[in-house]
């Protein structure tokens, strides 16, 4: 009987060993690797929330950066400048971006999390934090004497580039909080 047992499961681990990698569920059928087992998936809701999240985060530090270089002086118009400038980039720039971003996150699926944003978009996320620092860091904030209006342009551009990510930022919200596609299609024209 145990030899019996032992022969079968001997069979069984051979069968097992013989047979290909597992396929994956990836439109070109590629084996999957032990790497690709390891990486961390998430669902398409669970990836347009942390977009959402992350361009709040970000939206949110720009405008408090963006207010604490505002001076009394010209506060009405600074300020008015900054949303003006940063609705029109949310219009024409971010809008287009944050859509495509939301097909790509649904056209991927159950994915890897930290694929929500394409390589580029970290890297142009990379790039933009480093302007920031720069430009924080630049004569433009630091020197009142030399260029006495340089914080009200840096409260410009922080307060602007804010302004744009809160309002893109709805689009990702739209598409978390949909139900459905017909949904997500509803809240396209509505934004329109």
């Amino acid at each position: 009987m145990p030899d019996a047992a032992l022969g079968a499961a001997l069979a069984r681990m051979r069968l097992m060993t013989d047979n290909p990698a597992p396929v994956s569920k990836t439109p070109d059928a590629r084996p999957t690797s032990w790497f690709r087992r390891l990486e961390p998936r998430a669902s398409v809701r669970v990836q347009l929330f942390s977009a959402a999240i992350i361009w709040l985060v970000g939206a949110s530090i720009l405008l408090i950066r963006g207010a604490m270089f505002l001076h009394d002086r010209w506060l009405p118009l600074i300020v008015a400048i900054a949303i003006f400038i940063g609705l029109t980039k949310e219009r024409y720039i971010l809008n287009n971006y944050a859509r495509k971003a939301v097909a790509r996150i649904h056209a991927r699926g159950n994915a890897c999390y930290f694929g929500f944003f394409s390589f580029k978009s970290w890297i142009f996320i990379a790039v933009m934090m480093g302007g920031g620092i720069a430009l924080r860091h630049s004569i433009l904030a630091d020197s009142r004497d030399i260029i006495p209006w340089g914080r009200d342009v840096l409260a410009v551009i922080y307060v602007a580039v804010g302004t744009a990510l809160v309002y893109a930022d709805r689009i990702y919200w739209h598409a978390a909080f949909a139900k459905t596609p017909a949904d997500l299609d509803a809240v396209e024209h509505e934004i329109d």
